[in-house]
């Protein structure tokens, strides 16, 4: 199955980045992962170009979205709020039909308050994604500055992670499964 990973922070080095990375690196092979990572290469959201032919970038990410199985994303807060950039790439998947039903896990790093993931969930739920509750978890990671090893190598957060990706296959190999993560 295809993962498609998307990073609401557009810093190189961003802790949120290497979550996904690592999250990849304990996937199984069953699992081919792509990360889009030209967020900030899309342009503002506007109705007026969201038509038959969108912006050629818009046309790229939406295939992405699409081809994707599940969506894993993770995201920073900034100013109790969703990153702009990222915001503007959910806005343009608003009308893409292939978005309603998307599966969606949720990576979020806790560092104190949840006001981009409660915003996140709002802005899903509205869009009539499928979150997949089981494999949503919140990582402690206490500093900004932990790259995908170092992530790896806290047995906490390795093991948030795990159990994400057994959540995740789980909700994905069950036919018929109308909730997703759920009891």
């Amino acid at each position: 199955m295809k993962v498609l990973t998307l990073c609401g922070s557009l810093r190189a080095r961003s802790s949120n980045r290497a979550i996904l990375r690592a999250y990849e690196r304990l996937a199984p092979s069953t699992l081919t992962f792509e990360h889009y990572e030209r967020i900030a290469a899309l342009p503002h959201f506007n109705p007026d170009l969201d038509g038959e032919r969108p912006p050629d970038e818009v046309a790229k990410f939406r295939r992405l979205v699409t081809e994707a199985g599940v969506l894993v994303i993770s995201t920073p807060e900034y100013v109790h709020a969703l990153p702009g950039a990222f915001k503007n790439a959910l806005d343009w998947l608003v009308s893409d039909p292939a978005f309603a039903g998307k599966k969606v896990v949720i990576l979020h790093v806790l560092r104190g308050s949840a006001w981009a993931l409660e915003s996140l969930r709002e802005v899903l739920t509205t869009m009539s994604a499928r979150i997949v509750e089981a494999a949503s978890v919140s990582l402690p990671l206490g500093s900004n500055q932990l790259d995908e090893e170092a992530i790896l190598g806290r047995e906490n957060l390795r093991a948030l992670l795990l159990q994400s990706m057994a959540a995740l296959l789980s909700a994905t190999t069950e036919p018929g499964k109308k909730r997703v993560g759920g009891a």
